[in-house]
């Protein structure tokens, strides 16, 4: 994706999770609260991601046991599951397959997809079916594949609260992008610090977990930056171990830690282990209320970085 569509995409998130939110909303044929005793979520690539967030968000507030398994419907599968098939294109043969065999299995399923493959065997089936906008890029796709399972999991009485939730994070994306477009010297600076350089992206608990794999994703796609993700040291030689990353890179290593409000306790400890370690190190700390909007918080903020980055090694 070009630098400029990419700013643009980021411009139009907000309303593309409220309309996913709306779609979701309107879906039709869904279980009725209480007919079901687990939720499996199948989805590879975006999809997986959405699985891993929500399964986080189930395991603090869910009633229901909510289980991500990636490209895989398990055995187990009976009638009084529910198997949410997550692809925003449709057409991602590992959510393809898994949904076959959830369909083989007498699991009840609700697909989320914008078409494709997955759209037309559903439809067939008499799944219902939350449609995703299909012009929304990786910049948007992440926000816009969460919110309708999130939706569709309140509505079988799996969640609660998630419309406020989802309320919540379009207004931080908002507020985030209005504070980037006043000021974008922070993620120019990130933007500086990273280039010729190797990234290390650290990203505690839940949130900080998919918020530095999808910066490491954006870094190396779109900014051209040289990204991997790792815990942070657990003691000094841990953190001696950073300089096994920077001797082949002569310019050295560059540290961001993604910080929020749901990360482990101590992680502060572990952050200062870093100071005699052989990087440069920048914390990025997520605003908003609740997880879903510091997560997509943090997201926008890589994206807006890798997007400078980007920039950046074209103008040279």
């Amino acid at each position: 994706m070009a630098t400029d569509d990419l700013f643009e995409a980021l411009r139009h998130l907000p309303d593309q999770v409220r309309d996913a939110a709306v779609a979701a909303a309107d879906a039709e044929g869904l279980p009725a609260p209480g007919e079901i005793s687990e939720v499996v979520i199948v989805g590879a690539g975006g999809g997986g991601v959405a699985g891993d967030v929500v399964e986080s968000v189930a395991h603090l507030q869910g009633s229901v046991p909510v289980l991500a398994t990636g490209g895989i419907s398990p055995a187990w599968l009976s009638e009084s599951s529910l198997v949410v098939a997550v692809s925003q294109s449709g057409d991602d043969q590992p959510t393809v397959a898994a949904a076959r065999v959830a369909a083989a299995s007498g699991a009840r399923m609700v697909a989320v997809t914008s078409g494709g493959e997955l759209m037309a065997l559903c439809a067939g089936w008499g799944v219902p079916i939350a449609r995703v906008d299909p012009s929304a890029g990786p910049a948007a796709g992440l926000g816009v594949v969460i919110v309708p399972v999130l939706v569709l999991l309140e509505r079988v009485g799996v969640l609660d609260g998630m419309n406020r939730l989802i309320s919540d994070s379009a207004e931080q994306i908002e507020a985030r992008r209005r504070l980037m477009d006043a000021d974008p010297s922070p993620a120019e600076a990130l933007a500086a610090s990273v280039q010729d350089r190797m990234a290390v992206v650290c990203g505690a608990g839940g949130v900080g977990k998919h918020a530095a794999r999808r910066w490491v994703h954006r870094l190396d796609r779109i900014g051209g930056v040289s990204s991997v993700r790792r815990n942070l040291p657990a003691d000094e030689a841990e953190a001696a171990s950073w300089g096994t990353l920077a001797r082949p890179i002569p310019s050295g290593v560059t540290t961001i830690v993604l910080r929020h409000d749901f990360e482990p306790v101590g992680l502060a400890d572990r952050i200062d282990l870093l100071d005699g370690a052989p990087t440069t190190v920048h914390e990025v700390r997520a605003a908003g209320e609740g997880a879903l909007a510091q997560l997509l918080d943090l997201v926008l903020v890589g994206d807006a970085v890798a997007g400078v980055a980007a920039r950046r090694a074209g103008g040279r």
